[in-house]
């Protein structure tokens, strides 16, 4: 019978390695006019570029993720709650960059040093990832059709019937984000007082999963569709 069917959702679960030291940078400051804000995301740019000279890397390492410049402005009420105006506070810059490293924290802490000497106004978040995820999500894939392979002739075998042939599959591709994040540092005075042994991170494996929804015909143990 064409419905006949059996459908069973699988999971693949892996643990990856982190090989890659991900800093990533919020730059937040307040200005008086548009240009004054975008003057400093070059600046910051610039910054960031001779850091990386300072350390021997390419002065391009740095990548933006994200650049904002908006109004910023907030409501004034009188004693009574009453709306009396809005006042214009500037140009709010909201610059969030990463630099991909490799698993090396004296190289790390460097950077981090650098960065609290030359960008005062920057937040500093430390973690880990892979430089090539697809691997990964390769064999999380193959794991949840196994798995959901394994669980659907269990079922069926409970029913006293056998799978017959694969239907249909539903897999949905979205992007994978393998990441752990290890490391939060507030501002310029905390970067500048890290040392390696305060960044000596050992992080533990990354935990992902993928699914996927399969179908099967569903046959007797004869071998005839029930």
């Amino acid at each position: 019978m064409e419905n006949n069917v059996i459908t069973v959702t699988g999971q693949g679960s892996i643990h990856v390695v982190p090989d890659v030291t991900r800093v990533k940078l919020d730059l937040c400051s307040l200005h008086d006019t548009y240009e004054e804000a975008y003057v400093q995301a070059k600046s910051n740019t610039e910054k960031l570029s001779a850091i990386m000279g300072e350390v021997k890397l390419e002065a391009t390492l740095p990548k933006t993720i994200r650049l904002e410049i908006e109004k910023k402005t907030k409501n004034e009420y009188d004693g009574h709650g009453h709306f009396v105006r809005e006042v214009f506070l500037g140009f709010q810059l909201n610059h969030q960059v990463k630099i991909d490293l490799g698993m090396d924290n004296v190289l790390l802490n460097q950077i981090v040093k650098l960065i609290g000497q030359h960008l005062k106004q920057a937040e500093i978040n430390i973690g880990y990832t892979v430089r090539d995820p697809r691997p990964s999500q390769l064999r999380m894939l193959e794991r949840a059709v196994k798995d959901a392979k394994e669980k659907a002739a269990i079922m069926a075998k409970a029913c006293g019937c056998s799978l017959g042939e694969v239907r249909n599959i539903n897999y949905s591709v979205q992007e994978l984000h393998i990441y752990s994040q290890a490391r939060h540092i507030e501002g310029a005075e905390e970067a500048e007082l890290c040392t390696p042994e305060s960044l000596d991170i050992t992080p533990d494996d990354l935990a992902v999963s993928d699914k996927v929804t399969m179908e099967w015909q569903l046959c007797n143990n004869s071998g005839k569709n029930e």
